[in-house]
């Protein structure tokens, strides 16, 4: 018997002619469980950003404005416009500092301390009396600027000034007199070729002083400044 050749068999038109409609792969849902992590996720975002912001607006209403150095002021020296500012710190109920709004009230004044630079300044750091204070004398010192230290002299410097009164010596023993001062303020050299350094002694001490200044017969050790 002879094989006979399969044949495909072709698709079998509708009854009215048309071909069937092609068949559309279903879609399957998105899990739940996967739209629920996302929106669980954007809310933590979103709670994260406002808390971050809450607390910087927190840490931002405990700064307030201080009063801050911006210049070097030695003791005793007025304080002008350039030498202090403003600054936002952090607010410390235990220190008590100079408030922003005190700015005008502390120009003119004068450093109680030697003033540093970059230093949150206090109410005891100014003081609005004039130098010499009721228990102080002003002397000025005349001196060769050969006996003066090579850096200078700046106002605040303790010195101690050596009397050596001229016709006067001393024996090993004996030390020359010693009177401690603070610099007030130099000037020179003048006509005669000398500095004078105004110095603030104690009272008891102004009268011993005075006389030997004004002729230069005195030494000036430079003593380190008070921490």
């Amino acid at each position: 018997m002879m094989a006979r050749k399969a044949q495909t068999a072709s698709p079998t038109p509708s009854s009215s002619g048309e071909a069937p409609p092609a068949q559309v792969p279903k879609i399957l849902p998105q899990p739940r469980q996967r739209r629920r992590s996302s929106l669980v996720l954007g809310a933590l975002v979103v709670a994260g950003g406002t808390a971050l912001a809450a607390h910087t607006v927190n840490r931002m209403s405990d700064r307030e404005s201080v009063l801050v150095m911006t210049q070097d002021v030695a003791l005793g020296q007025p304080i002008a416009a350039d030498n202090v500012s403003t600054a936002m710190v952090g607010a410390d109920q235990d220190v008590a500092m100079l408030r922003g709004e005190d700015l005008p009230r502390v120009i003119g004044m004068r450093a109680a301390v030697d003033l540093m630079r970059g230093m949150l300044v206090q109410p005891r750091m100014f003081t609005d009396h004039v130098t010499p204070l009721p228990d102080q004398q002003l002397i000025p010192v005349a001196v060769k600027p050969s006996r003066l230290p090579a850096r200078g002299l700046r106002p605040g410097d303790r010195l101690l000034v050596v009397l050596r009164p001229e016709g006067q010596v001393a024996s090993d023993e004996e030390a020359p007199d010693g009177i401690e001062a603070v610099v007030d303020h130099t000037k020179g050299p003048d006509n005669d070729g000398l500095m004078v350094v105004d110095v603030l002694v104690s009272k008891s001490d102004g009268p011993k002083l005075a006389p030997l200044a004004a002729d230069g017969q005195v030494a000036l050790a430079l003593n380190p400044r008070r921490p």
